[in-house]
């Protein structure tokens, strides 16, 4: 309601001062005064506030500036024209009826410029005129050019022989219909395009003010083509070029109050009620503009350099304008809270990442202690026959007073200890790796065999193997001898163990005086491990092949 009532106010205004024309025309100036005149030389004057009040209101850029004022300046020419086609060349025929011509440039220009501001005003997203529209002005740029060559043709206005009494006497030709529908058609197209085309929705519901001067405009057009326009003076009290000219004016002013057009006017009170704390000064330091908040400079302030800090928590920045200087003030206290917050929780995270840190750390120590105690309950799970036989033979020893049993089981048991040895050697560097070089197999054979020897059993070794062979394999292989060692240290009378490579290792066992053979788990333990086992006795000495995975392979 604000705005209707806003814009009524203006639109009055405006058809105050058209009245204001009527004055120099009133009966009370005699009949020879030049009224006329009078009327141009206060049209001109409004003419020019026009364009001045169109520089000042609108943005410098943009293409419906430009248009506006342009059109404008087309009132200016019109008002102009108005005035000296009756005077000035009236003893020149020639420039005074090409003078009246050039009187329909503006005529055909303003609903052109019109019609171009609305589609504007309408568009979305458009910074300038589509060129689907220029058409539009293609066809008035030719309706003007046949008129400014109408003494050729005679086609818009129809002249005497020799253009006798050519300002009193003619007729209007065809063309002249054609330009007058064109003109009245863009007005009436430009006003539906701002009325119904709106593209700002809090003025659209108002869109319907624009109607009012257009509707004013276009009856007092009509009482001007029916002579039924009131006279003063013999001249009517409106003409045309000021119904057109205030018609126009009064549509865009209603846009204008609607928010349809951009406009330079509120700024200073809009910078008034801004939330920030701002102002203008000149290059002096007085102040031109502040808004609400904004807190008076000192003079070391005002020589302050950009960013400096003016209080506990407020920064002042500055930049140069054209004749003074803009100041504005941050306010960092809640920046500064956030600031000693993010301190703090930096310091927290730290801990927390140190606390991180450890903690996997921990767990990493953790599970190596996991595994490597997994590992250990594993060899002890393999070698657990050997730890029940030392057992066993340090209660005989225990129990035994006779040196040579006491001898003969710290013999067994330091046999038995190197195979424990040597069985977790290689559990542990098959918890590294896939395959070992084949003479760590050989290295365990050597070390056990040595104290087979010690214990009065002859034991010999022969290593011609070369290569990596899986540790799953050789375990087993290990594994499977030290059982047999443990069943049958009391009857064995010797061992002999070769160890060769070719396109695969080969372990070959020979033990005489055997009394239990391989079992069958652990039979099963060597398939599983890929091996092949075949066994041969005869007579006392037994014949054990392990044929172990090809070199490289796993089991």
């Amino acid at each position: 309601m604000h705005e209707v009532k806003s814009t009524l106010k203006r639109l009055a205004l405006y058809y105050l001062l058209l009245a204001v024309n009527i004055i120099p025309c009133a009966s009370i100036l005699p009949d020879r005064f030049p009224t006329r005149n009078v009327s141009s030389i206060y049209l001109l004057f409004l003419s020019v506030c026009l364009v001045l009040y169109y520089t000042y209101r609108l943005p410098r850029a943009g293409g419906l500036s430009v248009i506006m004022k342009s059109l404008s300046c087309m009132a200016l020419l019109l008002i102009l024209l108005r005035g000296i086609k009756y005077s000035v060349f009236a003893g020149v025929d020639v420039l005074a009826r090409h003078t009246w011509y050039l009187y329909y440039v503006p005529m055909l220009l303003i609903p052109l410029f019109f019609f171009y501001i609305a589609l504007l005003i309408s568009s979305k997203d458009e910074l300038r005129i589509l060129k689907k529209w220029y058409w539009i002005g293609a066809v008035t740029v030719v309706m003007i050019l046949l008129v400014l060559t109408n003494d050729l043709h005679q086609q818009v206005f129809l002249f005497q022989p020799g253009y006798a009494g050519w300002d009193g006497q003619y007729s209007y030709g065809w063309l002249i219909y054609i330009i007058t529908a064109w003109q009245y058609s863009l007005y009436l197209a430009a006003v539906f395009v701002l009325g119904f085309k709106c593209s700002i929705s809090s003025a659209k519901k108002y869109a319907w003010l624009t109607v009012i001067p257009f509707v004013i405009g276009i009856a007092e057009s009509i009482l001007l083509a029916t002579e039924k326009m009131p006279k003063l003076n013999g001249t009517y009290i409106i003409e045309l070029p000021e119904t057109l000219i205030f018609m126009v004016a009064g549509i865009l002013e209603c846009c204008i109050q609607l928010g349809m057009i951009p406009t330079n006017k509120g700024y200073v009170k809009l910078f008034q009620t801004f939330p920030i704390r701002a102002q203008i000064t000149d290059s002096k330091g007085k102040t031109v503009y502040a808004s609400g908040s904004a807190i008076e400079l000192t003079v070391e302030q005002f020589d302050a350099p950009d960013g400096a800090r003016i209080g506990a928590h407020t920064v002042l920045h500055k930049m140069e304008l054209p004749g003074g200087f803009g100041f504005w003030q941050d306010d960092l206290t809640e920046l500064d809270r956030l600031n000693e917050e993010l301190e703090g929780a930096k310091e927290a995270l730290s801990q927390e990442a140190e606390l991180i840190r450890l903690k996997n750390e921990l767990a990493e120590k953790q599970a190596k202690i996991e595994q490597r105690t997994a590992l250990y309950d594993t060899i002890a799970k393999h070698t657990q026959r050997q730890s029940r036989a030392i057992s066993r033979l340090a209660e005989a020893a225990r129990a035994s007073s006779d040196a040579a049993v006491r001898e003969t089981c710290c013999r067994q048991i330091t046999l038995f200890g190197a195979f424990i040895k040597r069985y977790a050697n290689l559990m542990l560097l098959s918890d590294k790796c896939q395959t070992i070089e084949a003479g760590e197999l050989a290295v365990s054979f050597s070390e056990v065999l040595r104290y087979l020897n010690f214990s009065g059993i002859p034991a010999e070794l022969i290593n011609t193997s070369d290569g990596e062979i899986s540790v799953k394999a050789a375990l087993a292989v290990f594994e499977t001898f030290g059982m047999l060692l443990e069943a049958n240290i009391k009857v064995l009378h010797g061992v002999f163990v070769n160890l060769s490579s070719s396109e695969t290792a080969v372990c070959k066992l020979t033990m005489e005086h055997l009394s239990v053979s391989v079992a069958d788990g652990m039979r099963l333990i060597l398939k599983r491990a890929n091996i092949q086992t075949d066994i041969l006795q005869e007579d006392d000495v037994t014949y054990i092949c392990f044929t172990l995975p090809g070199r490289g392979c796993e089991a």
